[in-house]
């Protein structure tokens, strides 16, 4: 029983002692069966009886020896396989000189219990010269169940083997597609926190400025708006993904502190439709197009600034557009905005649409010969699947 457990658990085959039994029986027993109605057949047709007793005891003595003998023809099959092209000729060789040493034994064996010890008479079972000639006559059957039974057995290792060796590569695809994963969730998270100090960094830099201009109540009401939006970041979490709506919250409460700076000089417009405010939308990626023209565009106005954001479902993808009304082309060259000239929001902006989208995601800008800049976002339309609720405008805007 150890050799068998150890031969099927070395070929990967799940090993059920019942099981195999059984179907080694069937298998044994099935040829005797054939044997047997093969012989008496041939014997009717001469004229003669079927088989004796003691033929059919020889018989079923016989295939009881060869199936105890199972467990070595496994084990020779295992060690010596025959599917090995480099060792071929010297297994098969072994093979052979197994076979013959198992035939004789099992002949010896039959020839002593049945005719030597119960003393049973050969008759046609036997020829004269005995244990040799018995064997040489049964040879060739014998060799074709041996390499059968060899041939069987190597069919059912090389199966349960590739399919070890499928769910094993199922199981390192699916572990290396979860560490992917996992870095590409780090890589975005990564991106998505250079963010946070950025425009901390920003607002307050723009509530020092009021203080040293000793604008105390300014300075307060940006310092309890710079709370409401803190506590907006770490309410959304983690999530890379959120509603459109809830991304719109975060960014109004930004540009109320935009408001309390600029005060009246800074007018906002919205034009969200129904259908876009459900779409999901990157995490904190609107606010950094906001600031861009907020930093690029109305810092640089004497007069009245103006920030407006549209929103609408074109086909199966999202347009988003930030538009204000700054110098836009008008300005200097060098220091418009550009591919080679963009600060860590936008270029921290386009590697997480790299990251999110692979490619199905642009960021545009458009300066018309009028002034401003207008700056598009277009990415996949995929509706959250929460309910639907009414986005309410702050006050301040």
């Amino acid at each position: 029983m150890n050799i068998l457990q150890s031969v099927f658990q070395a070929a990967g085959i799940p090993f059920r002692p019942r099981v195999f039994w059984g179907m080694a029986a069937a298998f044994w027993g099935s040829f005797t069966l054939l044997g047997y109605l093969q012989t008496s057949a041939y014997w009717s047709l001469q004229g003669g009886h079927g088989l004796t007793r003691t033929e059919t005891l020889d018989m079923v003595l016989r295939s009881g020896l060869w199936l105890l003998s199972t467990p070595l023809i496994l084990a020779l099959a295992h060690r010596a396989p025959l599917t090995s092209p480099g060792r071929l000729a010297r297994n098969l060789l072994l093979h052979l000189g197994a076979l013959f040493l198992l035939n004789l034994l099992i002949s010896g064996l039959v020839y002593g219990l049945l005719y030597q010890v119960a003393g049973l008479r050969t008759g046609r079972a036997w020829a004269p010269d005995g244990v040799w000639a018995s064997m040489l006559l049964r040879l060739s059957n014998s060799l074709a169940l041996y390499l059968l039974l060899v041939f069987v057995y190597s069919v059912a290792a090389y199966a349960y083997r590739n399919q070890a060796l499928h769910h094993q590569n199922t199981r390192f695809e699916l572990a290396n597609e979860q560490l992917k994963a996992q870095l590409a969730g780090a890589q975005l998270q990564a991106l998505k926190m250079q963010l946070n100090p950025h425009f901390l960094f920003n607002t307050h830099h723009a509530i020092v400025g009021l203080i040293l201009e000793q604008e105390n109540e300014r300075a307060m009401a940006m310092v309890t708006a710079l709370s409401d939006l803190l506590r907006a970041v770490l309410a959304n979490g983690d999530a890379q993904l959120i509603p459109l709506r809830e991304e719109l919250q975060f960014t109004t409460k930004y540009l109320h502190i935009q408001q309390i700076r600029f005060q009246d000089r800074l007018r906002i417009e919205l034009a969200i439709d129904d259908d876009a405010r459900g779409c999901l939308f990157p995490q904190f990626l609107l606010q950094p197009l906001v600031e861009n023209a907020m930093v690029h565009g109305i810092e640089q106005l004497a007069g009245d600034a103006l920030v407006r954001i549209a929103a609408h479902r074109e086909g199966e993808q999202l347009l988003v557009e930030v538009r204000d009304n700054g110098p836009g082309a008008s300005q200097p060259a060098g220091r418009r905005r550009n591919g080679s000239a963009e600060g860590i929001g936008l270029s921290n902006t386009r590697a997480r649409l790299e990251k999110l989208y692979h490619g199905r995601a642009h960021l545009g800008f458009f300066q018309p010969d009028t002034g401003g800049t207008i700056v598009t976002l277009r990415v996949p339309f995929t509706e959250a699947l929460v309910q639907e609720f009414q986005y309410a405008t702050p006050a301040a805007l």
